[in-house]
């Protein structure tokens, strides 16, 4: 199999010589999905091959602090994150993601280079994947295989770019920040299609091809796919630069041939096929960390004249759209690759969403609107620092927008703050942290309905109070009980810290919702 076949789309100087390897330690290891369910219905015990950089850190609840996953294009590896223009740039000593602060994880896509994939020998038997399928695998490699149940960013080039598109989607409380470089949340359609379409129809048509169980490489149709490739994700300018005359010409066709006989036929058909359903925008408004979609003018695979990102990238709450000038440094779609162009976007992004460690003032109020109508919470420093600190900051952050009654659970539950001093009661319209024990205190806020003194006797410290609207409080609905949240202590909120707001709405439709929360006056 053509494992740098991902590199031909990337630049075109793969062409001249290979990339230059970073020599960051890295360790390489196999994870098998038992019984994975395809979304075919198809089930199969996959194998998913992964590279990791650093080590994890945890908290003392166990949770996984610094990982980051980075997601490679069609027909790739996670190993070509090794070369010196990535992880040269990124993962560093004093780079953004320093190895000795961050884990990576680098994952072979399902079907691709070392993980489970058609040519290991079921052929046109094996399940045929689409990209969630794919992104679902990585999900339980991260989750299962690795243990971490919080990432600090997602990201990924060209087909790993789409994935991340679909990560935000499918786990949207499953990361801090997301980026996706080169690529568009859309179905694939128009001159990306139809180039995906010329791939595959070029492979099935040669007579060599015999339904994928081939003694002989169909080569007509390999090399007609390779062509296609080639096309789609160059830039004309990089091409022109390197191959100035029409020998230098003659002899790139030429590699690319003897480079195309070399790819697995069965593989490259499922790397297309994979594409076909893929279409995020009808999913973006429920991603929910921040986003930084970065492509580059001269990729002919998402051009920009298409004002798809424009348009698109207003769904997304907290997205910001990012499209790189054409230069003598950009290289078409394969600027994706070229981390010193965008690393300072990256830098931005994990400034954004780190969790803010901002004093709060003295005193402040802040509002939230319901469906049931606004109420006005007043919160006082002084009563618990710690506590109204994490507030303050939650709600500068959008933490609770969009969110629901009982539970609130997204991703800052991993970030425990430590304990205040008791301050005041529990009565009636006091607000505070809930928590298992003093220190363990992360994101879950409680509204006392009446006189609750015996929070106070187990340490549940106040940090501020409904001023306004406490009738709007009393009316939000409360037939679920602790039902819907399943109990700080009971152990059964995992799938709402994973799912978030679908879990919450497709099991319990009647809880009321927090529509905006904002922090209105300090003083």
């Amino acid at each position: 199999m053509l494992r740098t076949l991902c590199l031909l789309i990337l630049a075109a100087t793969a062409l001249a010589q290979p990339p230059q390897q970073s020599n960051l330690p890295n360790k390489e290891a196999d994870y098998t999905i038992p019984n994975f369910t395809f979304h075919t219905g198809d089930r199969l015990d996959v194998r998913l091959h992964y590279t990791t950089l650093g080590t994890p850190a945890r908290d003392d609840a166990g949770h996984v602090t610094n990982a980051a996953i980075v997601m490679h294009g069609t027909g790739g590896t996670g190993r070509a994150f090794l070369s010196q223009q990535f992880a040269g740039e990124l993962f560093g000593p004093g780079q953004p993601l320093d190895v000795t602060k961050f884990f990576i994880v680098l994952p072979d896509a399902l079907g691709h280079s070392k993980s489970s994939k058609p040519s290991d020998g079921l052929h046109m038997r094996f399940p045929h994947y689409d990209y969630e399928d794919m992104v679902r695998a990585d999900y339980t490699l991260l989750h299962d295989g690795l243990h971490i149940d919080h990432l600090r960013l997602v990201m990924g080039t060209s087909m790993g770019a789409m994935h991340t598109w679909v990560f935000g989607y499918l786990y949207p409380d499953f990361m801090d920040a997301l980026m996706p470089l080169a690529s568009a949340p859309v179905e694939i359609a128009g001159r990306n299609r139809m180039f995906r379409a010329m791939i595959m129809q070029a492979i099935k048509g040669d007579p060599a091809w015999k339904d994928g169980e081939y003694k002989e490489p169909p080569a007509q149709g390999l090399i007609a796919a390779q062509y296609s490739l080639w096309m789609m994700g160059t830039a004309p300018l990089q091409l022109h630069k390197i191959n100035s005359t029409h020998d230098k010409s003659d002899a790139a066709v030429a590699q690319l041939r003897e480079r195309a006989l070399r790819t697995d036929a069965n593989d490259m058909l499922y790397y297309y096929d994979a594409s076909t359903d893929y279409n995020p925008a009808p999913h973006l408004a429920d991603i929910k960390a921040p986003l930084f979609a970065i492509n580059s003018a001269d990729d002919e695979v998402n051009p920009p004249e298409l004002g798809i990102m424009e348009r698109e990238i207003k769904k997304v709450a907290r997205g910001r759209y990012i499209l790189i000038p054409t230069s003598d440094e950009t290289r078409g779609h394969g600027t994706h690759s070229r981390a010193l162009i965008w690393k300072p976007y990256l830098v931005e992004l994990l400034r954004i969403s780190e969790v803010s460690q901002a004093l709060s003032p003295a005193n402040f109020r802040v509002k939230v609107d319901t469906t049931k109508g606004p109420f006005v919470i007043e919160a006082h420093r002084d009563w618990a620092p710690n506590g109204v600190d994490r507030f303050y900051n939650l709600v500068r952050n959008g933490f609770f927008d969009d969110s629901r009654f009982y539970r609130v659970v997204p991703h800052w539950r991993t970030r425990a703050i430590p304990a205040d001093p008791e301050h005041g009661s529990n009565l009636r319209g006091t607000v505070g942290f809930a928590m298992v024990t003093a220190d363990a205190r992360t994101t879950q806020l409680y509204i006392n309905l009446a006189d609750n003194l015996k929070n106070d006797r187990q340490g549940f410290t106040i940090i501020g109070k409904v001023v306004e609207g406490m009738d709007v409080v009393d009316r939000l609905y409360s037939g679920y009980g602790e039902t819907s949240g399943g109990g700080m202590r009971a152990g059964h909120q995992q799938r709402l810290f994973e799912e978030g707001n679908p879990s919450l709405d497709r099991q319990f439709p009647n809880l009321d919702k927090l529509l905006r929360v904002s922090v209105e006056q300090a003083f």
